[in-house]
């Protein structure tokens, strides 16, 4: 019986290993060979599968970013592809992962709105450069980076506006961007949202949803924009428009510390 259980147990830990991944990235050339973890519908799934045509089989797809740090801490991938903002949060968070100091690509996050819809666009923008000329845009952004636990209480969602509801489309599992606590939704995102509502005299109503449903919902009517740390490329352009940047990003990896 002992001489079972002992067999049962190597198989066991055999087969965890063989579930594993232990490849070395040490810079961005070795992701071509290793397991690499990304968000669904996500510019760094974009990237990782022009780079790797040829071992599509591993890539790997999740949800949220969250997810993304649990495979990579478990061992299921060799690295993982983010946006640079909630990689840092993750770091400072979270032992034994570090960012490979080369990133992927620097681009723009933007809202999007659907494709056509000039006013709203334009009453964007407009809002969005008094936003930045007040300086209220820095003053959100730099108050997330030292946040640790945001209030969705201390945000002025301008409700009952007489100019009807803004409905944003985000997905909230997007630190510092977007986060949804039992007492609501906060975040760079929300609060940049709520600004601009507010210009509009619009009630800011905030929708969660998967992050590769946003467009979908956005072309179907059933939000006003999107605003989700979206990065601006040229397939989204096609398909719908962008108010002016916002903020600046870069696609980075996360690999475990050693």
């Amino acid at each position: 019986m002992k001489k079972f259980i002992n067999f049962a147990l190597i198989l066991a830990v055999v087969a965890f290993f063989a579930g594993c991944s232990f490849a070395e990235v040490a810079k961005i050339d070795d992701l071509k060979s290793s397991k690499v973890g990304v968000q669904n519908a996500s510019i760094g799934e974009s990237l990782i599968r022009e780079m790797m045509k040829d071992s599509q089989d591993n890539i790997f797809v999740y949800e949220d970013v969250a997810a993304l740090v649990e495979a990579l801490k478990a061992g299921q991938v060799d690295a993982v592809i983010m946006d640079e903002a909630p990689a840092r949060f993750f770091t400072a968070n979270e032992e034994g992962i570090k960012i490979l100091p080369e990133a992927l690509n620097s681009t723009y996050y933007a809202i999007a709105v659907k494709k056509g819809n000039k006013e709203l666009l334009n009453s964007v923008n407009k809002a969005l450069r008094e936003i930045k000329e007040e300086g209220t845009l820095s003053a959100i952004i730099s108050k997330y980076i030292h946040v640790e636990e945001p209030d969705p209480a201390a945000i002025d969602f301008n409700q009952d506006a007489k100019g009807g509801k803004l409905w944003v489309g985000c997905s909230a599992t997007f630190p510092p961007y977007e986060v949804r606590t039992s007492k609501g939704f906060a975040g760079i995102d929300v609060e940049l949202c709520a600004a601009i509502a507010k210009k509009l005299d619009k009630e800011l109503i905030m929708v969660d949803y998967r992050f590769g449903i946003l467009p979908e919902a956005l072309e179907t009517g059933r939000i006003d924009m999107i605003c989700s740390a979206f990065v601006i490329s040229e397939e989204r352009a096609a398909i719908m428009d962008f108010s002016d940047p916002y903020d600046a990003d870069q696609q980075v990896v996360l690999i475990l510390a050693k």
